[in-house]
């Protein structure tokens, strides 16, 4: 039997192959090239570029099945005033609560029956969203995220769900003595500086904190010059930077960008400051603040494992030898203009806690630490004996949780935002590796002894 092929049909199937074969064409000819590759611990990262550049960080090395993508925005709360503390943070918060494509139970639904997640945190330096889900489910969780970062519905519903979350919140705090002592800290020492901004709400911006202010916010960091994604994971490489060229590829830059501001000199009052509180009464709380490095200094990292060591010194002299305070320690703060906090909780004799405090700075700044303590007295070791434990126990602690596909996403945005490049906090193992005991008396006598400090505290009505 002959068959007959009419000439139309034999056109149509010319007109669809040639389609076909220009389509093809044209998606090769999209493939995204290696923009710069980045060597670090965990991995190799490249770098893509979407085509309004917006630059694109992928790890695809790692060895497990878990996949972690960040969208950030520089910026953060530095350069917020202080009225809006809170609104970059609930705005992206609403980013999670529902989109124009997936209702706040859509959400719910897919990340329950994937085990996926996607969350959100805001710092003085810049905010992110971002997503953790199994490799196999990326494709149906990567429009969540984008649709939310996008376009967040802003329903009146979920806003409302929001923002009784964030009054309970703050009912709580105010009956809380150690939030209100934290509180009145900020407020004194960053009164006028950019880092007044809270990340949180405050009673004092809750009035401005409206889907309203939200909407106008989300069109200012919709600006492709201020965002940056971070993914690590084994997925389709060439897939998944398309998807993200397809959504945020269409971003336009900002006129003038953003910078974070200078930072200008933190206020130390003269005088002790006192507050009281009923709830403090059997509770009382101690807190010497001081100058402390900031997050970029050579000496941060030294200042980190110096907290542990002295907070191991304050420990044994007042509580183990004294019986003065239940939780004393000190920490310091990781920002551009931070400071450095010697606390007491629970202090039960208040009227020498400075001199307890004095005692175990003597005897850090002999080079000495304690191995145990009591009211018999306290047997000591050498700083030079004990400092490679340290050392160790600042990098485990550290780093251990970060061998993750979301550990090694969130060590990459922290180098992003905190450093403005992606390897600062992967050279920080190394740096504390090399910190010796002279960069310890030193970083502490700089610091803890010879810099500004003032006393704050907490006491029952």
């Amino acid at each position: 039997m002959k068959i007959k092929i009419k000439k139309s049909s034999f056109r149509f199937s010319v007109v669809v192959l040639f389609c076909l074969v220009v389509i093809n064409s044209i998606a090769v000819s999209k493939e995204y090239k290696v923009y710069d590759s980045y060597k670090l611990n965990s991995g190799t990262v490249n770098e893509y570029r979407l085509k309004n550049k917006i630059p694109v960080y992928i790890n695809s090395e790692v060895q497990n099945q878990v996949a972690a993508v960040y969208i950030i925005v520089t910026g953060g709360t530095s350069v917020q005033p202080a009225e809006f503390s809170g609104l970059e943070d609930s705005l992206f918060e609403m980013m999670t609560f529902g989109s124009k494509n997936y209702s706040y139970d859509k959400i719910q639904s897919l990340e329950y029956s994937t085990q996926s997640y996607v969350s959100h945190y805001t710092m003085y330096c810049g905010s992110a969203i971002y997503l953790n889900c199994i490799n196999y489910y990326l494709d149906y969780m990567l429009p969540v995220l984008l649709d939310g970062f996008l376009n967040p519905s802003f329903k009146q519903k979920e806003y409302q769900m929001m923002m009784n979350d964030i009054v309970q919140d703050l009912q709580r705090s105010d009956n809380d003595p150690e939030t209100i002592l934290m509180r009145e800290i900020n407020r004194q020492i960053y009164k006028g500086h950019p880092l007044y901004t809270s990340s949180g709400v405050e009673r004092k911006s809750l009035e401005n904190i409206t889907i309203e202010n939200m909407k106008k916010h989300h069109k200012e960091i919709l600006d492709a010059s201020r965002i940056k994604v971070v993914a690590v994971g084994k997925f389709d490489i060439q897939s998944f930077v398309t998807a993200l060229d397809n959504a945020l590829g269409k971003l336009k830059h900002g006129k003038n960008g953003i910078s974070i501001p200078e930072n200008p000199p933190l206020n130390f009052p003269k005088e002790k400051i006192v507050l009281h509180h009923k709830a403090a009464k059997g509770a009382e709380m101690a807190a010497r603040v001081f100058v402390s490095p900031a997050v970029t200094s050579e000496d941060y990292v030294a200042a980190r494992i110096t907290e542990d060591i002295f907070s191991t010194i304050m420990f044994n002299v007042i509580r183990e030898k004294y019986g003065a305070c239940y939780t004393p320690g000190s920490q310091i703060d990781s920002s551009y203009a931070p400071v450095g906090i010697d606390y007491g909780l629970r202090v039960s004799d208040m009227e020498n806690f400075s001199r307890y405090l004095k005692e175990a700075q003597d005897i850090m700044l002999a080079g000495k630490v304690i191995s145990s303590a009591s009211e018999k007295g306290m047997t000591f070791d050498s700083l030079e004996n004990s400092l490679e434990g340290y050392k160790n126990s600042y990098i485990i602690k550290k780093y251990s949780s970060q061998s993750t596909s979301a550990g090694i996403a969130s060590r990459i945005v922290s180098s992003i935002l905190q450093f403005g490049d992606l390897t600062s906090a992967d050279k920080i193992p190394q740096r504390a590796l090399d910190v010796t005991e002279d960069d310890v008396l030193r970083v502490f006598k700089k610091y803890w002894i010879d810099g500004k400090s003032c006393w704050f505290e907490m006491r029952g009505e």
